[in-house]
């Protein structure tokens, strides 16, 4: 693949209604290291593009994966209701694992709904395992692991 494609992906952005709960699962079950923390900013861009009511209140962190730097964030909305996860999904955090083991052990543990494991084949044939989660704000992750190559 070229180095001089027209587009680069920054992060991910997730809307959560507590990032304390939140980052018991991207921090403390995925690994992820939260870089920094915004707090409540009424100017914040957030409010147009994610369609945030002006009485909420929000709050923002960035994480870092072990290879790329603040590639995902949570933005935290409160004082509203946000609304039910639409089905079927319509996004999902695909994240390659280490310990995929030891994340679906703690996943559950932390009560998160963990979907039934499936075997992966991956188009150039390589085999691995994948499972689905859902966080608590109803996101879709999908891990997986290569087992050979």
């Amino acid at each position: 693949m070229t180095s001089d494609l027209p587009v680069r992906v920054q992060r991910t952005n997730l809307v959560v209604a507590d990032l304390e709960r939140a980052y018991r699962v991207y921090r403390d079950i995925l690994g992820f290291k939260l870089d920094f923390t915004l707090g409540h900013r009424p100017e914040s861009y957030s409010f147009v593009v994610f369609q945030i009511p002006r009485e909420a209140t929000t709050g923002f962190a960035a994480l870092s994966s072990k290879d790329q730097v603040r590639s995902l964030a949570l933005t935290e909305i409160k004082g509203v209701e946000l609304p039910e996860p639409n089905l079927p999904s319509s996004h999902a955090l695909v994240l390659e694992v280490d310990d995929i083991d030891g994340v679906l052990e703690a996943a559950r543990a932390e009560g998160l709904h963990v979907f039934p494991e499936e075997t992966l084949r991956t188009h150039d044939g390589r085999v691995g395992r994948e499972i689905g989660m859902l966080d608590h704000d109803g996101h879709l992750i999908v891990l997986y692991c290569i087992l050979q190559s």
